[in-house]
């Protein structure tokens, strides 16, 4: 009967996980919620990409319909005014206005997207990515009306 007693306690002790097993499941667990999170992340900042995208092709059929209305582009001077204000042909804003609630185009990053005037009927609407300066690569990289910059 005591052998009997000895036994039963012996398996209760060897009932529960080892310190070992534990830290194996807390290991595999971190593991995963890093993948996890590094995927998230990825997922927000090509979001961020995107959305500078739309913004910029919103803005460019803007630019089109002021050169549509007016005759001829604006000039850098007049970017981003005339968006808001009209012009004398097109007295109401070229764009929605409950989008920008400033007064200001500013990309995912909370920098001003830049407009240029190229050569003749030619422009370029650009945000410079996350750094907000030209040039970079991977969420730096720059988005312009021209295409992707890499």
């Amino acid at each position: 009967m005591n052998s009997d007693k000895v036994r039963k306690n012996s398996r209760r002790a060897q009932s529960g996980f080892s310190l070992i097993e534990v830290l194996v499941a807390v290991t595999i667990i971190a593991l995963m919620a890093g993948v996890v999170a590094v995927n998230v992340f990825e997922e927000f900042f090509a979001s961020q990409r995107d959305k500078a995208a739309i913004d910029i092709d919103g803005l460019k059929q803007a630019v089109k319909l002021y050169h549509l209305k007016e005759g001829r582009l604006p000039n850098e001077s007049d970017w981003p005014r005339f968006l808001f204000d009209g012009s004398k042909k097109h007295p109401s804003p070229y764009i929605d206005t409950d989008k920008y609630p400033d007064d200001e185009v500013k990309d995912p990053w909370d920098n001003a997207y830049t407009y240029k005037k190229l050569s003749g009927k030619d422009f370029e609407i650009i945000s410079f990515g996350a750094d907000g300066a030209p040039g970079g690569e991977d969420d730096d990289r720059d988005i312009s009306s021209k295409g992707d910059k890499s």
